[in-house]
């Protein structure tokens, strides 16, 4: 990592890391973290905001397998000692730039999919409403773990 990040969460962001960069490193552009993690709000179940861009669409494989290893790095919030909730989401770049609404995303990875991505269940890429959101949030106050 670039930056300095709390040592509460910079082993798990280190994993949470691998983990993007094993399975998108062809196609990874940047990884931004963002949320209560930056904006110094950080509370004991707050989950690690990340936001992925990639330069092309994942194939089914790709996202299966990315989905089954974040689980690995990520726990449900109280349920482990060493672990917070993961949130990452995925967007390609050429469906964010130019900006158009309502933005696609890639792939979302959250806790609440655990047991979907468990039943192997997985979310497809989707139109999202609340991408603008997040998009203006991390483009606001984020720190820019890979990538610019």
């Amino acid at each position: 990592m670039r930056v300095a990040v709390t040592i509460e969460i910079s082993n798990q962001l280190s994993e949470v890391l691998s983990v993007i960069e094993r399975h998108l490193e062809s196609t990874l552009l940047a990884v931004h973290l963002y949320g209560s993690a930056v904006d110094g709000g950080l509370k004991p179940y707050s989950d690690i905001d990340l936001l992925v861009t990639v330069a092309v669409k994942l194939d089914e494989t790709t996202r299966r397998a990315l989905l089954n290893d974040l689980m690995e790095a990520s726990a449900f919030p109280g349920e482990s000692e060493t672990l917070r909730a993961i949130e990452v989401t995925l967007v390609v770049h050429d469906d964010i730039i130019p900006w158009r609404y309502p933005a696609k995303r890639e792939l979302q990875f959250g806790e609440w999919q655990r047991n979907d991505i468990l039943a192997g269940i997985f979310e497809p890429a989707m139109i999202d409403i609340d991408l603008a959101i997040l998009l203006t949030k991390a483009r606001e106050h984020s720190v820019a773990l890979v990538g610019p």
